[in-house]
C-alpha cells in the first residue's frame, strides 16, 4: 500500500517539477512575474531558464524514474529541495515580513511535500530493512 502511495506521490512531484521546468524554459519572465521579479537582460533569462527550467525538468524526470526504480533517491531529493525552500521562505517571513498569497501557498505546499516525502522515505527504509532481515534469516536457515 505504501509503495503505491510513494509512486503516486513521486508522480505528482514529477508532474509539478516538470510543469515548472517546461514553463520556465518557454517563458521564464512569466513564471517569475508571479513574485514580482523582472528579468531585464539575456543573462537573467538564461539563468532562470537553467535553474527554474532545466533543473526543475530534470528533477521531475528523476521523480518519475523513481516510480519504476528505487524511490529513495527521488524522495531524498524532494526532502532536500523542500527543506531549502521552507527554510528560505520562513527566513524571509522572519526578516522581511509576510509575502504575497502566491508565495504563502507555495510555503504550505512545500511544507506538506516535505512532511510527506520524509514519512515515505523513512517508511521505505523501514520496509527495506525488514525485507533484508527476512531474506537474511531465510538464507541462514538453509
Amino acid at each position: 500500500m505504501t509503495n503505491r502511495i510513494t509512486q503516486i506521490f513521486l508522480g505528482l512531484m514529477g508532474i509539478a517539477f516538470a510543469k515548472v521546468g517546461l514553463e520556465a524554459l518557454i517563458d521564464p519572465q512569466r513564471v517569475l512575474a508571479q513574485v514580482g521579479i523582472t528579468l531585464d537582460n539575456v543573462s537573467a533569462l538564461s539563468s532562470m531558464r537553467a535553474v527554474y527550467g532545466g533543473m526543475h525538468l530534470a528533477f521531475g524526470l528523476y521523480c518519475v524514474w523513481g516510480i519504476f526504480r528505487n524511490p529513495r533517491g527521488p524522495l531524498a531529493l524532494v526532502i532536500l529541495y523542500t527543506i531549502g525552500f521552507v527554510t528560505g521562505r520562513l527566513s524571509g517571513i522572519i526578516l522581511d515580513g509576510t509575502p504575497n498569497t502566491f508565495v504563502v501557498t507555495w510555503l504550505v505546499t512545500e511544507s506538506v511535500s516535505l512532511a510527506s516525502a520524509s514519512f515515505l522515505y523513512y517508511y521505505s527504509g523501514v520496509r527495506e530493512n525488514s525485507i533484508n532481515t527476512i531474506v537474511a534469516s531465510s538464507v541462514h536457515r538453509k
